[in-house]
């Protein structure tokens, strides 16, 4: 039989080869009838060890799975104070990179050899592309600057930020939405660029756009285009808005006004009186970026942009035309006058308009409806008429007369046919070139007596016109 102290031996043996082969151990039992010899002093001394080390290796792997808070080992061996030195630095070097992490890159460690240079270069890269990055946002902050600067005085704002803020923003291609369209243009401003310098013409349009340009953005309208004396406006793209319509209302309301402002600066620069018609449409459009890959421009189009200028072209000067679906898409509160029908191209019924006098959200932007007293000649003045269609002149004068002038207005008498809300030139003998006196006008209406009588809107007057006018209500000699 094998003795007690042999099989003793044995678990010793067996508890230092576990250990060489790294696996763990718990004590050796020791007999309690154990004699105290070398055995028991051989036990007990392998005991102690065994729990000594059992507590480093649970440390170290407390260690490498990230648990740096273990207990404190207490413990004769030397390895047990290289393995405080290493838990304190890396705890250390936790919060370090904590502190990295944080936008902290100034930290720096010297304690772990190979490990701190490799640390202290990833700090100093990380800083470098740090500044390099604030250095690339300061540009393209700047870039963006420039770009809402510079291309913001061709265009919206409201486009510029879809180009820099959406990814798909300089993508071709459009959608079909729903906008209320702005539309409006000087009257009889062609004839008047003909009498007037190029220096002044340039500055009075700029004038003119320039007011009308802040209250267009002040009440959130996209401008679309400006051509000429002309403006074309968005509401509702490229930012979509559910009161689309009502800020279309505001927005014309407060040009109109506006041009009181400007026709009083006109006057102290001796610049001529000038005078303004706007449409309003609600319709379905295609919104998007037209072009080619190398001139790409937002735009709309479709049939409702081409009804917009039909309606702006019956416009009279002051004055605001607002279409049935501008006015449904508005809803109650609106305040309306005359009744204006509008025909086009491929539309089988007039459009019924209405002209737009203010809203009762709004009274302080109500426009007054000008009060023309015709005053009736007691002998028609000779005349002549020539209709235009368009921009066109037919190159055909026709016989007429003046019978009543008013300020802004006259009756005209001609056995030559009429539309209503057409356009002529009357001139009177007298003057060639811009000292002709002749004046550019809008039939408005018919009287059913005399037959072949109309009133008509003056759009444009020469000064030599004026001059005759004035004589004939009285306020000359």
């Amino acid at each position: 039989m094998i003795s007690v102290a042999e099989e003793l031996i044995d678990r010793i043996t067996a508890a230092i080869h576990y250990l060489r082969v790294g696996k763990p151990v718990g004590p050796i039992d020791m007999p309690a009838d154990l004699p105290d010899n070398e055995i028991r002093q051989l036990i007990t001394y392998v005991n102690r060890f065994l729990v000594e080390f059992n507590a480093v290796s649970k440390a170290l792997g407390q260690m490498a799975v990230g648990e740096l808070n273990i207990p404190r080992v207490a413990s004769r061996m030397e390895v047990v104070q290289s393995l405080k030195t290493l838990q304190s630095n890396l705890t250390h070097l936790t919060w370090k990179t904590q502190q990295v992490a944080a936008g902290d890159l100034e930290q720096k460690v010297d304690f772990m050899g190979d490990f701190s240079i490799a640390f202290n270069s990833m700090t100093q890269q990380l800083k470098d592309s740090r500044e390099q990055l604030l250095r690339l946002n300061e540009q393209l902050e700047a870039r963006n600057r420039f770009i809402r600067e510079t291309f913001g005085r061709y265009t919206s704002d409201d486009i510029v930020e879809v180009l820099l803020d959406m990814p798909e923003g300089l993508r071709l291609g459009g959608e079909k939405r729903e906008v209320t369209i702005l539309m409006s243009d000087l009257r009889g401003f062609t004839s008047m660029v003909e009498r007037l310098e190029p220096t002044t013409v340039v500055a009075l349009l700029n004038h003119y756009l320039s007011a009308m340009i802040e209250v267009i953005q002040h009440n959130g309208g996209t401008i679309d285009e400006i051509i000429g004396d002309a403006i074309l406006v968005l509401f509702g793209a490229p930012v979509q808005m559910p009161d689309a319509a009502l800020r279309a209302i505001r927005a014309a309301l407060q040009m109109q006004q506006a041009m009181q402002q400007v026709n009083a600066h006109n006057a102290r620069q001796g610049w001529p009186e000038i005078s303004m018609g706007i449409a309003l449409h609600t319709g379905e459009v295609v919104v998007g970026n037209l072009g080619s890959t190398k001139r790409t421009k937002y735009g709309v189009v479709g049939r409702t942009v081409n009804l917009t200028g039909r309606i702006e072209s019956y416009t009279l000067g002051g004055q605001v035309l607002v279409s049935p679906s501008l006015m449904q898409a508005a809803g109650p509160g609106l305040i309306l006058g005359e009744e204006v029908k509008v025909s086009a191209k491929g539309m089988p019924e007039p459009l019924l308009c209405r002209e737009l006098l203010g809203h009762e959200a709004y009274p302080e932007l109500s426009l007054a409806v000008p009060e023309s007293q015709l005053m009736m000649l007691p002998i028609p003045v000779p005349c002549s008429m020539i209709k235009l269609t368009g921009k066109q002149l037919d190159n055909q004068e026709h016989p007429a007369t003046l019978r009543g002038v008013a300020p802004g207005q006259a009756v005209l008498a001609t056995a030559c046919p009429l539309e209503q809300y057409s356009n002529i030139i009357v001139r009177l003998e007298g003057g060639t070139g811009q000292d002709a006196p002749e004046l550019y006008a809008k039939v408005i209406r018919f009287f059913e007596e005399p037959e072949g009588c109309c009133v008509l809107h003056f759009t444009s007057v020469s000064p030599a016109m004026q001059v005759q006018l004035d004589r004939l209500m009285g306020k000359s000699e």
